[in-house]
C-alpha cells in the first residue's frame, strides 16, 4: 500500500497495528484491522457493521442526520405490546390456578415470569460501586449542583464512584426510578477541572432531557428478545454425549434443532431493535454533548474527549506503585505529563483514529473523534460553570480515598 493518500497526495497517518489513512478526507479510515483465525462469517458481519456505523456517525458529526420519532414510537408500542403479555399471562394464570387446569396456570404464570418488565435495582446498579453521600463530599455534591442548575436538569438522588472505571455515566433504577450518577476514579484522575465540568454537563444532560426515562419506555423491547433468545439457547451437550437411545434422543435432538432455530430467530429480532435503538442513543449523547458545551463551554468540553481518545496512552499510569496515601495526586501527575507530551498532531491522530475503532451500529455512543468534530464546529462559547483552585483541590482530595482502593487491588496484582 502506498504512503501517500491516492486522492489528496499527502503523507497517511498511520498507528501501530492499524492500517493507514488521509487524515484529510478520510481515506481508508472505514477500514478495520484484520482479526487472525476469525470466520468469514464473522468477518463479513463485522465489517458491514463497523461501515454502516461508520456512515451513521459521519452523518451524525455533520448535523445532517435527523432523529427518527417513528423508531422511538415504534419501539414504545411494542414495549407496551410486550408489557402486555406477561400482565395477561399472570391473570390468565391466576383465573386457571382456580378453575383449572392447574398445570396450565402454572406454565403461564411461569411465562409471565420470565417475560416480565425488569426496572433494574438499585442494590445491582451499585455492585462494585461506593456511594458516595453529600456530607463526605461537600464539595463534589457543590459542583454537581451547579451544573445541574446550569443545564437546568434534576440532581441525581445517588452518587457512585466506581475505583476502576475508566468512564463515567447515568441511569434511573428501582420502582422510584432514582437518579443515580457513576463516575469513574480512573477517569477523573485524566481531566482537568473544566473537562471534568464538562463530563458532569454531558451526563446531566441525560437527566435534563429525560433520556433515562425514554429508555425505560423501549426497555422491553430492547431486552425480551434477548432473553427469549438466551432462555431457548439449545444445549451444547448432544443426545449421544448424554446417553440417549431411541425415542428420547430423536425428541431431544429435535427439539434442540427447533429451540436453537427459535433462539435465533429471536436473537435476529433482537440485534435489529438494538440497532435501531442504539441510532437514537446516538442521537441522545450528541443533545447531551450541547449541554457539556453550555456547562463548561466548548473548549472544555473539546479538551474532554482529546482525554477519551488518548486513554489508551494512560493506562500504565494508573498502576499499584503509587505511593499508598498518594495514588490520586500520583496519577494525576503521571497523566498530565503524558497529555503534555503529546503534541496537536499526535492527540489529532489518536482522536481520528476512534473513527474507526468506535464505529458500530450498536454502540451507543458516536465515536469520540465523531463528536469532536461535531462540537468543534460549533460558536465559541464559554464556561457557565467555573471550578477554583481551591474546590478542585478539595473535590481532588473527597475522591482520593476511592483511589486508594484502587492503588490497593493494583498493588496486590503487582506483587502476584
Amino acid at each position: 500500500m502506498t504512503d501517500r493518500c491516492p486522492t489528496c497526495n499527502i503523507p497517511l497517518a498511520v498507528a501501530e497495528d492499524e492500517p493507514p489513512w488521509c487524515s484529510h478526507c478520510e481515506w481508508n479510515l472505514d477500514t478495520l484491522a484484520p482479526i487472525e483465525g476469525a470466520t468469514w462469517f464473522w468477518r463479513s458481519i463485522r465489517t458491514r457493521d463497523h461501515r454502516a456505523g461508520f456512515r451513521s456517525d459521519r452523518l451524525l458529526a455533520s448535523g445532517a442526520a435527523r432523529g427518527r420519532p417513528w423508531v422511538y414510537a415504534l419501539l414504545v408500542a411494542l414495549s407496551v405490546a410486550l408489557v402486555a403479555v406477561p400482565v395477561t399471562a399472570f391473570l390468565a394464570g391466576l383465573w386457571l390456578l382456580i378453575a383449572g387446569p392447574v398445570a396450565l396456570g402454572l406454565l403461564l404464570l411461569l411465562v409471565a415470569y420470565a417475560v416480565r418488565p425488569r426496572l433494574g435495582r438499585v442494590k445491582k446498579v451499585l455492585k462494585g460501586h461506593y456511594r458516595v453521600d453529600a456530607d463526605r463530599a461537600p464539595a463534589l455534591y457543590g459542583l454537581i449542583d451547579r451544573v445541574a442548575t446550569a443545564v437546568d436538569a434534576p440532581r441525581p438522588d445517588i452518587v457512585a464512584i466506581q475505583p476502576a472505571w475508566w468512564n463515567a455515566g447515568t441511569t434511573v433504577a428501582g420502582l422510584r426510578q432514582r437518579r443515580i450518577l457513576m463516575l469513574g476514579i480512573p477517569l477523573l484522575a485524566s481531566l482537568d477541572r473544566g473537562e471534568f465540568v464538562a463530563l458532569l454537563g454531558h451526563e446531566l444532560g441525560h437527566f435534563a432531557n429525560r433520556d433515562s426515562r425514554r429508555f425505560l419506555l423501549t426497555l422491553p423491547a430492547r431486552v425480551t428478545f434477548g432473553h427469549i433468545a438466551r432462555a431457548l439457547r439449545p444445549s451444547r451437550v448432544s443426545g449421544a454425549e448424554r446417553d440417549l437411545l431411541g425415542l428420547q434422543l430423536i425428541v431431544f435432538e429435535l427439539w434442540r434443532l427447533i429451540s436453537g432455530l427459535l433462539s435465533w430467530l429471536s436473537f435476529a429480532v433482537h440485534a435489529a431493535i438494538q440497532a435501531a435503538g442504539s441510532r437514537e442513543d446516538r442521537h441522545a449523547e450528541q443533545r447531551a454533548d450541547l449541554l457539556a458545551v453550555k456547562a463548561a463551554g466548548r473548549a472544555s468540553t473539546l479538551g474532554l474527549f482529546d482525554a477519551m481518545a488518548a486513554f489508551p496512552l494512560f493506562h500504565g499510569a494508573i498502576s499499584g506503585v503509587a505511593r499508598k496515601g498518594y495514588a490520586m495526586a500520583e496519577w494525576r501527575a503521571r497523566i498530565a505529563q503524558n497529555r503534555a507530551r503529546n503534541d496537536e498532531g499526535r492527540t489529532a491522530v489518536l482522536r481520528q483514529l476512534t473513527i474507526r475503532t468506535e464505529a458500530s451500529l450498536f454502540a451507543s455512543h458516536p465515536s469520540t473523534g465523531r463528536r469532536h468534530q461535531y462540537v468543534s464546529t460549533l460558536p465559541n462559547s464559554y464556561a457557565t460553570v467555573t471550578v477554583t483552585d481551591t474546590e478542585w483541590t478539595t473535590i481532588v482530595r473527597e475522591v482520593a480515598p476511592y483511589a486508594e482502593t484502587l492503588r490497593n487491588d493494583l498493588a496486590e496484582q503487582y506483587e502476584m
